[in-house]
């Protein structure tokens, strides 16, 4: 005899819950949380609007110009991780200092990178592997049937494409767990994909809405530039462009952190809580 188990309701989980409980905790911690963004990315956009990052084929000195690029690249991720960890702490209702987060970096800064290495490497590794397959089909079909050997390569390369998109989405948490739980790279993709995979769709509405705020400010950027003919010269443009991100960023990039850790906390527990159920 067939016995059949009742299914397991899952906790919801509504992206405009997400974004409106982020922004008030966001709004409440926002001098914080601003601060530690300017403490990293000003001397970023001052460093983007120096020559060496204006003009790189310019540059003869190669390795100081890979040097001043990791610099930045260290600096956006230790910005990065110190935003999550003070999130965090404001998430939780519990005290935290500006100097307190930053030192605490150093912690999750190598395991964090090594959770973005890892999903790079991945990423290269499939799109390689369909690159090759492409390769292969079209140059056995193209003697058979040069358009069967096309439609073939098409739906592989749309298959790597879909699958990446699948993978970007799942593993889109792994830096996040790898910081709010201290865990190591595999763990933290592991991790990542576990929460989201019963919550694609509310994950990706919320990255939506996000997009959605950046996209109105990117039009606003484009309306202003236009009546202020700004697109005319590049150069004025590119410096203009980083003064107008560094600006935005000073509320957008401490929402978004929030946004990830309140998104994070409450995956975690509707997991829990469908897993205990």
């Amino acid at each position: 005899m067939e016995i059949i188990i009742p299914k397991k309701n899952k906790v919801a989980v509504h992206p405009v819950v997400v974004f409106k409980q982020a922004w008030g905790i966001c709004k409440g911690n926002l001098n914080k949380l601003s601060a530690i963004y300017l403490i990293f990315n000003v001397p970023i956009s001052i460093a983007f609007l120096m020559p060496i990052a204006g003009k790189p084929q310019d540059q003869s000195n190669s390795p100081w110009l890979l040097l001043f690029y990791i610099l930045i690249l260290i600096a956006s991720i230790w910005s990065h991780i110190a935003l999550l960890l003070a999130a965090k702490k404001a998430v939780n209702l519990e005290p935290y200092s500006i100097s307190q987060s930053i030192n605490q970096v150093r912690e999750f800064f190598f395991k964090y990178l090594g959770t973005v290495l890892l999903s790079i490497l991945i990423f290269m590794a499939i799109v390689i592997f369909g690159w090759v397959s492409v390769t292969m089909i079209l140059g056995v079909l193209s003697k058979v049937n040069r358009m069967l050997a096309v439609s073939a390569g098409l739906i592989i390369t749309i298959a790597v494409l879909v699958f990446l998109v699948y993978l970007m989405l799942r593993w889109s948490l792994a830096t996040a767990a790898c910081v709010l739980e201290n865990v190591r790279p595999v763990t933290a993709l592991k991790r990542s994909f576990s929460l989201i995979t019963e919550y694609v769709y509310p994950v990706a509405g919320t990255y939506c809405l996000i997009m959605l705020i950046y996209i109105v400010c990117l039009m606003f950027f484009i309306i202003v530039g236009g009546f202020l003919n700004i697109g005319s010269d590049i150069e004025q443009a590119n410096r203009i462009s980083t003064v107008f991100s560094l600006i935005i960023n000073i509320v957008l990039m401490p929402f978004w952190s929030t946004i990830t850790v309140t998104l994070y906390r409450k995956l975690k527990e509707a997991k829990e809580a469908y897993v205990h159920a």
